[in-house]
Order: structure tokens, then sequence, then C-alpha cells
């Protein structure tokens, strides 16, 4: 089935700007600055004394806890962040008219296969897609292209880490240029959601960390509602889809 550019866009922003949208983006600002302030404070713990925060390109938010209790935070909100990704695909997947309602079941189902699934693919892909940017830049693009639907496939049809992987593989078959257009105009976006931030922070280091979030959050959000929006298209099903709760 061919891609519909214009459809994935128009209909994920109408997924993302939803109730579930919306929890999805709140989750998403907290989760990113508990983990960015933790990681800043076992840094910042860990300075040569006379060494500036500053020196190095590093202020803004921190926690007021020890080297080892902001590392703990740190992981624990890595996994909660790892959780967002395939609850956040599960909620935006569902039939537009359904985006309203919370059910708990997309939370409870199958939670720690998912997990664990989610986890494997996240770790492992972070790690195979930058080395084919490194050996060369289009084998990069076309593993990230081709593996945009892995956490999906997981979350809503119940899949495992490596069947997941073939599913998105799957999925994206023919479709890689209308894919490659849309992950282009996603880190447009991000790039000046990051500006944005930047400029800020010139003036508030701290206040530049949290637009930087904020803006983000935004474009994550719709990231994941035009992707659902693309997988619900690409099953088949031309918009409407349960996951195989």
């Amino acid at each position: 089935m061919d891609l519909r550019i214009g459809q994935a866009l128009s209909r994920g922003t109408r997924r993302s700007v939803s109730l579930s949208g919306l929890v999805v983006f709140v989750a998403m600002v907290l989760y990113q600055i508990v983990f960015i302030s933790a990681m800043n404070t076992v840094v910042l713990n860990n300075l040569p004394s006379g060494v500036s925060p500053r020196e190095i390109g590093l202020s803004g938010l921190s926690l007021p806890v020890s080297t080892g209790v902001a590392a703990a935070i740190g992981v624990v909100s890595f996994l909660f962040g790892i959780c967002l990704f395939f609850v956040a695909a599960r909620l935006l997947s569902r039939d537009v008219s359904e985006l309203g309602s919370l059910p708990a079941s997309l939370i409870t189902h199958r939670f720690g296969r998912a997990f664990l699934a989610t986890l494997v693919v996240s770790v492992l892909l972070a790690i195979v897609i930058p080395l084919g940017f490194v050996a060369l830049f289009v084998p990069g693009l076309f593993l990230a292209v081709s593996f945009q639907f892995t956490v999906y496939a997981i979350a809503v049809e119940d899949r495992g880490p490596v069947d997941g992987l073939r599913r998105s593989w799957d999925l994206a078959g023919g479709n890689r240029w209308r894919l490659l257009a849309i992950l282009v105009l996603i880190v447009v976006l991000s790039v000046i959601g990051s500006a944005v931030g930047s400029v800020l922070g010139l003036v508030s280091p701290t206040a530049g960390q949290l637009a930087s979030m904020l803006l983000t959050s935004v474009f994550v959000v719709i990231t994941y509602g035009i992707l659902a929006d693309a997988f619900v298209q690409l099953r088949g099903e031309d918009g409407a889809t349960t996951p195989s709760l």
C-alpha cells in the first residue's frame, strides 16, 4: 500500500493534539526535565576544583543530590522514557475517534514483554543507525527509515524485538522515499526548536533548557502522531486501528 504523506501529516497532527497526545506531551516534558537535571547533576558533582560549569558549556537545571542519587534518578527516568515510547505508540495508533479516552489496558497489557522488547530495539538501533551514518551517510538514512515502525509493531501487534524489526522493514518497503521526506521534515523542525532554545540560553541557561525541552516535546509528540498514522496506513487499515490487546 502506498503511503499518503499529506494524510499522514494532517491526521497525524490531529492525533498529536488529542487528549492522548496531550498526556504524552506532559509525560515527555517531565521525563526530559528529570533526566537532563539528573545528568547535569552527575557532571556538575564531578567537575575538577576550579572549573566553572560555564567553562565547559554546562549550566541550567540540576538537582540538590549526590552523584549516586542523581545517577539512580537518571537510570529510572531513562527506563520511564522507554515505557513512554511504547505507551505513546499504543495511544496514538488507535482510531482518531478513540483518542479522547485513556484505557488502562493500553498501559498494562503485556507491559513487561513490551518494555523489554522496546528496550532491546532502542539500544540496538541507537548503536546500528549511528554506525550506518559513520560508515556512509546513505546506509544510516536507509536504516533509520526502514526501522521507524519497530516500536509500533512491538506495542500494537505484540511482536518481539526481531519480529518487530522485520515487520517495520516490510512495512517500509516501497515507501522509503516517502518516509524519508517525513523524516527530513521532522529533523528540520527539531533543528528549529533547538535553535530557539539555544538563543534563549544566551539570556538564561535554565530558560533555554526549558524552552528546548518544551519545543522538543512538541515535535516528538507530533512525530509520534505522524508515524502512528503512517503505520496505520501501511497496515492497510486506512486510518483506523486498535492495538492487539
